[in-house]
């Protein structure tokens, strides 16, 4: 019975390994591992142990689960809220069983390999194909961008899905941790080489996308990596590199009129998005004001933009105010707010530390701070960003979340019950 359970966790290490690939074929494969990861800790529930410093983690955690179907149940459209809300709890359970199958992955010799070979030829596949892409106008397999796009994005395989730059933001430092907790014994190239190279690939590819949010998101990351570890050479290198892939592909006009506009936003005008996104943040920002403790339930936004107590002009509708903080202020409340901030000053906090200890020529684990970079732009609050409900964005939010819970340490599975 014991060897069956144990045989259990090794047929879910193939799932972890195919889970990015999984992520390009868009919503259903990687839901249906969430569900099968998250059935699996419903029915093993009794093999799982928090530590004592979990406690805090869990129990908000678990009142965030609770004050969003709260949210639902008092929101004007308590089926449709109800529907994002009362199923969450699988992304959770899915990140707890991500964190107790990682540390058992890097100890696998095979699996490393697999894993490996899986993101690079992600990776290089994505390279080519998006350049490819960008001067002819359709990507190896003849997938295009819609016309009025065609100009100023590339999609590769996602086609009018518009989340190529996303979603390499999104596994780019997950996949530099896992680099991270790998020897460098009898290997031609450093780790630290390794990472540089990755670097460029993920952030030519974004930049390629047209994804101008992925690729600040990025650049924060790349800059916070390097910062901590103090090699500003690096920095100076990945700049040159990309100062030379930037003015290789001007020649686009409306691509490069693009990236000017988002240098006038940023660092003319300081401001995030544009005059639409704005009329978006105005608008979730009113639905708060009504609401404060509870917001007014998921998906509410779409059906109360249009009212005219909320318009903040004459484009302030969409399906969500594209911010996770305002989405949230004006959905689910205040303390649900609080909860994701809480998290993100955590995550702000671990890597100034980590800075510290460098400055102190004290010993850092890099694996730990590319997971917390992860989840550190996943939820970064000065950023245009999707429906932080969506399925496809919260997997990618609780994936870089549980590779981060794995380097705490805060739950432990056994194959025998835990009394």
């Amino acid at each position: 019975m014991i060897k069956l359970q144990k045989d259990l966790t090794d047929y879910l290490l193939p799932l972890v390994i195919l889970f990015p690939l999984f992520l390009i074929t868009g919503p259903f494969l990687p839901d249906l591992v969430v569900v099968l990861f998250s059935f699996f800790f419903l029915v093993k529930y009794l093999n799982f142990e928090f530590n004592k410093k979990s406690r805090f983690f869990l129990l908000s955690i678990l009142l965030f689960y609770f004050l969003i179907n709260i949210s639902s149940l008092l929101s004007d459209h308590i089926l449709i809220s109800l529907k994002s809300s009362f199923f969450y709890f699988r992304f959770i359970f899915f990140a707890f069983i991500i964190a107790i199958l990682i540390p058992k992955l890097e100890k696998d010799e095979r699996s490393i390999k697999y894993f490996n070979f899986t993101f690079q030829t992600i990776l290089l596949f994505f390279l080519v194909d998006s350049f490819y892409q960008f001067f002819t106008g359709e990507n190896i397999f003849g997938m295009k961008v819609s016309s009025n796009l065609a100009t100023q994005r590339v999609s590769s395989l996602f086609g009018d899905q518009l989340i190529l730059g996303s979603f390499i933001s999104k596994v780019m430092f997950i996949y530099l941790g896992f680099l991270h907790s790998q020897s460098d014994k009898k290997k031609v190239f450093t780790t630290d080489y390794k990472i540089l190279f990755i670097f460029i690939i993920c952030l030519a590819i974004i930049f390629i996308s047209g994804d101008r949010s992925a690729l600040v998101l990025a650049t924060i990351g790349t800059i916070a990596y390097y910062m901590i570890n103090l090699k500003f050479k690096s920095i100076l290198i990945i700049l040159s590199i990309m100062t030379v892939i930037f003015f290789s592909a001007i020649g686009k006009k409306d691509f490069k009129i693009r990236y000017i506009n988002l240098y006038t936003s940023i660092f003319v005008h300081k401001e995030i998005g544009h005059d639409i996104h704005h009329q978006h943040f105005k608008t979730s920002y009113k639905m708060f004001k009504e609401k404060k403790l509870f917001g007014h339930g998921i998906k509410s936004f779409r059906n109360k933009c249009g009212l005219e107590k909320f318009k903040s002009g004459p484009r302030s509708c969409s399906t969500h105010p594209h911010n996770y903080y305002l989405q949230i202020l004006s959905a689910t409340g205040f303390i649900t707010f609080l909860i994701l901030l809480i998290l993100f000053l955590f995550i702000s906090k671990e890597l100034f530390l980590s800075f510290k200890k460098k400055l102190l020529r004290e010993k850092i684990n890099n694996k730990k701070n590319c997971y917390l970079i992860s989840v550190f732009i996943s939820i970064f609050p000065l950023a245009t960003t999707g429906s932080f409900f969506n399925n496809w964005i919260s997997i990618t939010i609780y994936l870089s979340l549980g590779f981060l819970i794995s380097e705490y340490k805060l739950i432990k599975y056994s194959s025998k019950k835990i009394n």
